[in-house]
């Protein structure tokens, strides 16, 4: 559900508040480069309180000489713990609004790749996020919690106004890190008044749509290619580096710990080029528009399922939302959704997982089915469990057809997931979007039939059709 459909509001625009969906997170990103000169009066801050709190990092970086046991190396630490900011319903668990989080041993990262800047020679950071180039294990989702934690009074303030403006009602929360006094260097937190997650029964925090991307405007990638396309020379001939796909983030590490004035002409380039947020409205990876297309979709073709009492019943439920999906794909131009205009190619993975998800929840909705993702499995999109006077889990794997581990997943993913589970109904979802790749999975039926029989258990493959501005058929 949306933060919009809950309290039945509209934004101004669809470059406003970002409408977060409140019972799974969208993997986007806060990225503290679009904060640089940001218009909105809360945000217009931000950057300078950035860089004010990284000076006082790197302050206690020096003083502590990277010594675990010095009392300013311990400030820093507790200085650096950034718990994930899930109440604004982003980052990478696609099954919750609820993460790993950062805590004390990420901070430790963080106080490492300060020390390391500081012995390097760099003496501040004016977009910490090159901490991302410098060190292993931070990645945009790290960055985010880092920038999100840092400015969540300005969050918190946004949220207000928004709220207010909308006559939204709030309930008190006590809100983590809901501020950061620098006098004394601590993380306080306080409780605030903010509207109601009623998934997660936390508070929820809204944020500009116009400061989210799917990966910071400076990351590792964009050092590398901005390097191999600018120094292609001295990558050869100082690092030995012949080849650009053979390089690893421990390469790109040392060539911009070594070469630090590398990585200064990196950045001063995306400052020069700028930066754009996500686009939401044509969602490129396909993280976002699937729960809106599925809504719409299901609304305008109602389907009665069966109610599932017994296994042999749920095998035809499942199998009849699985062929609703394909019907949409095939027949209702969704495999649109699964392309990209320009360039022509198709999207992720996820995108064909989420919108897998976002109809079978959808139509399970309209049927009065529950139906619920396993959040507890940590293994990803699959794992579904549906209950309407009966309970059984059933384990659904949704691939592309593209993917090196196509056949893995079947023969081997697949199985595994069933055993360790005690799961005995398991569908592989296959998505096609390439007609040479018909031919590649026309043998997994049988093989699915084949483990079935080996391991005592349902297995049964579909092959959906997603091949761009084809004929309405499928290979089912």
């Amino acid at each position: 559900m949306l933060f919009s459909e809950l309290h039945q509001i509209k934004r101004r625009s669809a470059k406003d508040w970002f409408d977060p969906i409140l019972d799974i997170d969208t993997k986007l990103f806060i990225d503290p480069f679009l904060l640089f000169k940001h218009p909105n009066k809360h945000f217009a801050k931000c950057n300078n309180k950035i860089i004010q709190f990284f000076n006082e990092a790197f302050l206690l970086g020096a003083k502590s000489k990277g010594i675990p046991s010095n009392l300013s190396y311990k400030k820093l630490l507790a200085m650096l713990t950034f718990p994930e900011v899930e109440e604004i319903c982003l980052g990478y668990t696609n099954k919750s609004t609820k993460g790993l989080g950062s805590g004390f041993g990420f901070s430790k990262s963080i106080g490492e790749a300060i020390v390391k800047s500081i012995r390097v020679g760099i003496k501040e950071f004016e977009h910490f996020e090159e901490m991302g180039i410098l060190e292993e294990g931070i990645g945009a989702d790290r960055i985010s919690d880092i920038c999100g934690n840092i400015i969540k009074e300005e969050i918190i303030n946004y949220t207000k106004e928004i709220c207010q403006e909308h006559k939204i009602p709030l309930e008190e929360f006590k809100v983590k890190h809901s501020s950061f006094d620098f006098k004394t260097l601590r993380w306080e937190d306080s409780k605030v008044y903010l509207p109601k997650n009623p998934f997660s029964d936390k508070p929820i925090l809204l944020v500009p749509s116009n400061i989210l991307r799917d990966l910071p405007s400076i990351n590792a990638n964009g050092f590398l290619d901005w390097t191999w396309a600018n120094e292609n020379e001295t990558l050869r001939t100082d690092f030995n580096y012949e080849v650009k796909s053979q390089l690893k983030k421990e390469d790109i590490i040392r060539i911009a710990i070594e070469r630090t004035d590398l990585l200064e002409k990196y950045i001063k380039f995306v400052e020069e080029k700028g930066s754009r947020p996500y686009n939401l409205t044509s969602d490129p990876n396909g993280v976002y528009k699937w729960y809106e297309q599925s809504k719409i979709y299901t609304k305008q073709n109602p389907i009665e399922l069966p109610t599932a009492k017994n296994t042999l019943e749920l095998l035809t439920f499942v199998k009849a939302l699985i062929e609703e999906f394909n019907t949409f794909i095939v027949e209702n131009s969704g495999y649109k959704l699964l392309w990209n205009e320009k360039p022509k190619k198709p999207k992720k993975e996820e995108a064909s997982q989420l919108l897998f998800h976002g109809l079978m929840k959808e139509h399970c909705k309209a049927n009065n089915v529950d139906f619920s993702r396993e959040v507890n499995s940590g293994r990803g999109p699959v794992d579904f469990k549906f209950s309407n006077g009966y309970s059984e889990r059933v384990l659904i794997e949704v691939k592309r057809a593209s993917s090196t581990k196509y056949l893995q997943g079947l023969t081997s993913q697949l199985p595994q997931y069933l055993t360790t589970e005690d799961i005995n109904i398991g569908y592989y979802i296959v998505i096609v979007q390439k007609e040479e790749e018909f031919k590649k999975v026309s043998n997994l039926k049988s093989t699915a039939k084949k483990l079935s029989k080996e391991l005592n258990k349902c297995i049964d493959v579909f092959i959906i059709d997603a091949t761009d501005e084809k004929p309405s058929a499928s290979n089912l």
